[in-house]
């Protein structure tokens, strides 16, 4: 296999030399035999053409997806479990290592080992896979733990992204057009911003926690019951509660992370898959007044917004940024962003509780510390009956105190 990376695996590539990681943790009850897991891991890389891949860069920079001869295991790294916090310390590790694109295979993984309790560290490379991605991999990892015997089989990864474009868009006239103008009015925007200086991003941090059973079943109830839901309660509160922030502009506007999968039937949840879209959402304005009122607004417009997305469009019009893409890269290391966060709701997570004698205690949500733009993320994840949050960012972006008082904020109007 060999084809070249689309425009969001480019950017979430950037450059091959900084970590852009998706990281996911999982606490299990009983035990795991290191021969099993090791098989199961083999398993699922035989399942995912991407997981036997490197990435190399032709002589203008652009990469390219180049399959792997020999094939690089998994590779695995343990750890002595000594303290329940141990992840938060390890997936910050893992957040801020890069990947050796070049040699090793683009998902690994750390096992936090005790007699009875581990805790499971997938990582992945933002540029073959987001939160679902990482999420059908632990899946797939314990169903294998459960049942060694089980076989998962393979598919085939698409050649070009062009494959998604249907050929009486991708060959008209009229779009081939409108593509070159864009292309090029890009390319001058983006020599303009050339010399722009990268912000250093050098105090990274990272908030977790979990809303109780008790909590987390009202805060669902209240949202249906006032015609919204938890991911519009969420983006309100916290946009309201950035605007309450004494010590930063607050720019009242959020990036929605999309799936992409709801509108490319070909990719099937289970595929590894890096393509999310963002839509930007302002918090309702004035004339909205009210908390749920605000949420209600929030989520009209978001549908909205997604039903009004053309997926055509936007593939055809990244893959022309294609040849920028070393440029776009350096802009996105020097660029604040005109937002206050972007946020990675995944709603109910298909993982089971229990795999054979296995039995999931808990599950911390897919999350990165990204290394451009504005990196303030939120991450949201429900399994068990609860609601699981973590919170990235860099303090020359937003203090860590700050961010606590903007938690304390906002989850107090959710919950409240």
């Amino acid at each position: 296999m060999k084809r070249k990376l689309s425009l969001i695996e480019g950017t979430m590539y950037a450059g091959g030399q900084t970590a852009v990681n998706v990281v996911s943790s999982v606490t299990i009850k009983g035990a795991i035999q290191e021969s099993d897991l090791h098989a199961a891991l083999l398993k699922i890389q035989t399942r995912h053409p991407l997981l036997s891949s490197n990435i190399f860069e032709d002589e203008a920079g652009i990469p390219y997806f180049v399959e792997q001869n020999p094939i690089q295991r998994i590779a695995v790294r343990t750890v002595t479990r000594i303290t329940d916090k141990d992840w938060e310390r390890e997936s910050i590790i893992e957040c801020l290592t890069p990947f050796n694109t070049k040699k090793e295979s683009l998902v690994r993984l750390v096992w936090l080992k005790s007699e009875s309790i581990s805790n499971l560290i997938f990582v992945g490379h933002h540029c073959i896979c987001d939160g679902r991605s990482i999420l059908n991999i632990i899946d797939e990892t314990l169903s294998l733990l459960g049942q060694p015997e089980k076989e998962i089989g393979t598919y085939k990864s698409f050649s070009s992204i062009q494959n998604f474009i249907p050929a009486e868009i991708r060959d008209n006239k009229a779009n081939k057009l409108k593509i070159q103008l864009f292309s090029k009015v890009a390319k001058l925007a983006l020599l303009a911003l050339a010399f722009k200086k990268e912000i250093k991003r050098e105090k990274p941090f990272f908030l977790h926690w979990k809303l109780s059973k008790e909590e987390s079943s009202l805060v669902i109830e209240k949202c249906k019951s006032e015609g919204s839901s938890v991911n519009d309660a969420i983006s309100v509160a916290f946009l309201k509660g950035f605007k309450e922030l004494e010590n930063i502009k607050s720019h009242s506007r959020l990036y929605c992370a999309v799936d992409m999968r709801k509108f490319l039937p070909e990719v099937e949840n289970n595929m590894l898959f890096a393509f999310p879209a963002m839509v930007g959402l302002a918090l309702p304005g004035k004339k909205t007044v009210g908390f749920w009122n605000q949420a209600r607004e929030f989520k009209k417009e978001l549908a909205k917004k997604i039903e009004e997305m053309n997926v055509n469009t936007v593939l055809l019009y990244s893959e022309c940024l294609l040849p920028s893409l070393p440029r776009m890269t350096r802009y996105a290391k020097a660029d604040k962003g005109a937002h206050d966060f972007t946020l990675s709701n995944m709603g109910k997570v298909s993982l089971n509780e229990k795999y054979g004698s296995l039995e999931i205690e808990s599950l911390q949500s897919p999350s990165t510390i990204f290394p451009f733009g504005n990196p303030t993320t939120l991450f949201t994840t429900y399994f068990k009956g609860q609601i699981d949050f973590i919170f990235t960012s860099d303090e020359h972006f937003i203090k860590q105190e700050d961010a606590l008082a903007l938690k304390k904020n906002a989850m107090s109007m959710i919950i409240e």
